[in-house]
C-alpha cells in the first residue's frame, strides 16, 4: 500500500503527543479494537482496517474480529518515528 496508508496524527502533533500515545499503549493490558486504536492515533476505524489488511501495522484475528496488541502497535509506531526523535528523547518526556 502506499505511505499514505501510514499517515497519522499524534496527539497534539509533537514529541510529546508520541510519548503519550506510547505511554497509553503500554499501560492497556488487553488487545485493541480498531475503534480504540483509531481513536488513538486520530484516524478512521476504516483506515485501520485497511491497514492491518495492508499488513502496515501490526494485528491479529480472533474469529472474524481484527484485534491490535498493544505492546506490538508501540513497537511498530517507535519504528515508524521520525528518525529526528531518538528513544532516549521519548524515555525522558515519558516520565
Amino acid at each position: 500500500m502506499a505511505n499514505s496508508a501510514c499517515r497519522f496524527s499524534l496527539g497534539s502533533g509533537n514529541i510529546a503527543g508520541m510519548a503519550k500515545i506510547l505511554q497509553m499503549l503500554e499501560s492497556k493490558e488487553h488487545a485493541l479494537k480498531a475503534s480504540e486504536l483509531a481513536k488513538l492515533l486520530g484516524v478512521t476505524r476504516q483506515h485501520i482496517y485497511k491497514m492491518a489488511a495492508a499488513n502496515a501495522i501490526p494485528s491479529f484475528r480472533v474469529g472474524t474480529a481484527v484485534r491490535f496488541d498493544p505492546n506490538q502497535v508501540a513497537v511498530w509506531l517507535t519504528r515508524k518515528m521520525p528518525q529526528a526523535v531518538s528513544d532516549t528523547s521519548l524515555s525522558r518526556l515519558a516520565v
